[in-house]
């Protein structure tokens, strides 16, 4: 049987980027991006493991360990947040008083989802990127993810057969490639990856939802056309929901993406780490196997 995407890629769910600093970071994204302090996530010892932040309903988790990597010319890998008109102005006003250099306003073509979008890095040199968007979803959320690939037809046949993307729209040298929802995955065409394209911060990776009916046709094509499938530890680590199906994978060009299908009526639960860390050592001394060492906090830089 041939398998076949029947809807495609519902929304963009989260995203986690590697840096070496919690609390550097976290004092940037909340006080002056303006976003929502979620939580921060531990190892067994109690030394802190990652945070999440919130873009609306979006998490940006902030992973150690963070990466040796200089600015990418591309600027990319990079990830887009949609906010309004007043909050745009508010951040630059913060950037400015934080001292903190940005590019911008730029304006779009009239034609695009796009309205204006001001860029700049995190202090880890994560590229970020703060637009106006005139296309839904028009609330704060990750509106966009920008990865380079070395062969532009061969990634956008990825993403709309494996992963059902919709109709390609062209914003400057780059391709955004929308959801159903509206969010969108960019590509920009580079002659060689950034070394921030080719390292990954252990965990780091965009996490998209998709239907159940889509998921194993999914999972059989990301290999047909380029990538390459990981699994999923969490589930072999007794942390999904019952139902909850995810795998995570790399794209033609490395860049690590995950797909879930929610279980229908699924309540989404945030274990404890104290939960976690039970769940996760019971399975792993039935497997006869430990914690690694980035699992046990030792590894803070790649």
């Amino acid at each position: 049987m041939v398998a076949e995407i029947r809807f495609g890629v519902e929304s963009i769910d989260h995203i986690a980027i590697p840096v070496r600093d919690l609390a550097i970071n976290q004092a940037f994204y909340v006080d002056v991006l303006g976003l929502q302090f979620k939580t921060t996530r531990r190892n067994p010892d109690g030394t802190p493991r990652q945070t999440y932040v919130l873009a609306g309903k979006n998490i940006i988790g902030l992973h150690l360990p963070g990466v040796l990597a200089g600015a990418s010319p591309s600027a990319a890998p990079r990830i887009g947040i949609g906010v309004t008109r007043e909050r745009l102005e508010q951040i630059q006003q913060n950037l400015r008083a934080a001292n903190h250099p940005f590019r911008g306003p730029v304006e779009h073509s009239d034609e695009g989802p796009l309205a204006l979008s001001i860029y700049f890095d995190d202090p880890e040199g994560n590229h970020l990127e703060f637009c106006l968007r005139r296309s839904e979803p028009l609330g704060e959320c990750i509106s966009h993810t920008v990865f380079e690939t070395l062969n532009m037809k061969k990634a956008m046949t990825f993403y709309s057969e494996a992963l059902g993307s919709g109709v390609p729209i062209a914003c400057g040298n780059e391709m955004l490639i929308p959801a159903q929802n509206g969010q969108m995955i960019g590509l920009v065409e580079v002659e060689r990856l950034s070394d921030r394209s080719k390292k990954h911060g252990r965990g780091c990776h965009m996490a998209m939802d998709v239907p159940q009916d889509d998921f194993d046709s999914m999972v059989a094509l990301v290999e047909r056309y380029g990538g390459k499938t990981q699994g999923d530890r969490r589930a072999e680590d007794g942390l999904r929901a019952p139902g909850e199906r995810s795998i995570y994978f790399f794209d033609p060009d490395n860049n690590r993406l995950q797909i879930t299908a929610h279980a229908p009526n699924q309540v989404e639960e945030l274990l404890s780490d104290q939960e976690k860390w039970r769940r996760i050592v019971a399975s792993r001394k039935a497997q006869g196997r430990g914690l690694s060492r980035w699992e046990s906090g030792g590894k803070k830089v790649i």
